[in-house]
């Protein structure tokens, strides 16, 4: 939706306004789009409900005008709404200078919420009654460029607002979550769950009242950037990102912050405690060896001590050159000699002395002497 077109539910008289539905993949509203429910009179404004699965991105194309009454849909909005009907349709109508009705409730179903350029999402009461509900349930809500999410009223208590996001919520150029409440009105609850909350260039939270009590401001988060808790009646003047819950004349609003940390132990396991026994795992080799070696492990895989100064840890190695040292010989293999054994006599004869002499025969199998470690020299 664009260029000032808008999904209107008006009540005009005692009867309570309708419930407007829009349930779509992707909702576009730019340069006055705008979805409205809105009372004139004694009843209440209707409820808006808006299931976008995939996205919402508002735009406006100009600046914010409070006065909802006179803005002819100017601001690109979602807006339930309680306010005094124009003089001309109190005339034809016969409606009241003042409405007495409540404002509605906008619920909200998305992945993404994007709001530009004073974009609005807000329940609001100009006249006597009390404010409404606003909830967004998302992954992601993104308002940059003044753009609000609001409760307000003009005396009456201030609505309430909820927000329920899976990921972040990002407030930038004076963007604001605010529940402010006039007169004797007490200012609305702001309950905010996400991972991360972030406020830049004067982006406030604000449930601040006048002559009532402020509201209260409940935040679950594992991080705040930019904003901080400020005990000021001024968070759009302060050129500061503001989390305040004051009154003017009354007692201010509480805040409560819970921070929940990562757990340092998530995800550890319990490593085994039996030591394995080294002895077991060394590969004896022959023990005649005149082989000898030099190992340098490093650190071993143990990181950098942060407090220490940088060092290096390459090995040390001897780079001159001693192959003029170096002499290699050829391998010889040794036969070892056995001892003679005793061979038994065979025969008999008397040589040409006249002496008699003992004859044994050769034996027939030739036997191939083993090598070892020992007949293997190298130098």
């Amino acid at each position: 939706m664009r260029a000032n077109s808008a999904i209107v539910s008006t009540s005009f008289g005692a009867g309570d306004g309708g419930t407007t539905i829009v349930n779509t993949p992707k909702l576009r509203l730019k340069d006055g789009g705008a979805i409205i429910t809105t009372a004139f009179s004694s009843g209440n404004a209707g409820k808006i409900i808006i299931n976008a699965k995939d996205a919402i991105e508002m735009s406006s194309s100009q600046q914010l005008d409070l006065n909802l009454a006179n803005s002819n849909f100017v601001n690109t909005q979602i807006t339930s709404s309680v306010t005094a009907a124009p003089a001309i349709l109190q005339r034809i109508l016969g409606l009241p200078e003042k409405a007495t009705g409540n404002a509605g409730s906008v619920l909200i179903n998305t992945s993404t919420l994007s709001m530009d350029k004073s974009a609005v999402i807000s329940v609001e009461n100009s006249q006597t009654g009390q404010g409404g509900q606003l909830e967004i349930t998302a992954d992601l809500v993104n308002l940059e460029n003044s753009s609000r999410i609001s409760a307000l009223t003009t005396s009456g208590n201030g609505g309430n607002i909820n927000l329920n996001i899976q990921k972040a919520l990002l407030l930038r150029q004076s963007s604001q979550i605010s529940t402010t409440a006039g007169g004797l009105g007490n200012g609305g609850n702001i309950t905010i769950s996400s991972p991360i909350i972030l406020g830049l260039e004067n982006s406030d939270i604000i449930a601040n009242a006048v002559q009532g009590r402020g509201g209260n401001i409940q935040i679950t988060t594992q991080g705040i950037i930019g904003l901080e808790y400020r005990n000021t009646l001024t968070p759009r003047a302060d050129l500061t990102n503001d989390i305040t819950a004051s009154s003017a004349f009354n007692v201010s609003g509480t805040v409560e912050i819970s921070n929940i940390g990562v757990d340092p132990n998530s995800g550890l396991i319990t490593l085994p405690a039996n030591i394995t026994d080294t002895s077991q795992q060394i590969a004896t080799g022959c023990s005649n060896t005149n082989a000898s070696s030099f190992v340098a492990t490093g650190r071993g895989g143990v990181p950098q001590n942060p407090s220490q100064q940088v060092r290096s840890d390459r090995t040390w190695s001897d780079i001159r050159d001693i192959s003029a040292y170096r002499t290699t010989s050829k391998v010889t293999a040794q036969t070892p000699t056995h001892p003679q054994i005793p061979i038994q006599a065979t025969s008999w004869r008397r040589n040409t002395q006249g002496k008699i002499e003992l004859i044994a025969d050769k034996s027939s199998v030739n036997l191939q002497p083993s090598l070892t470690c020992a007949a293997v020299n190298q130098s």
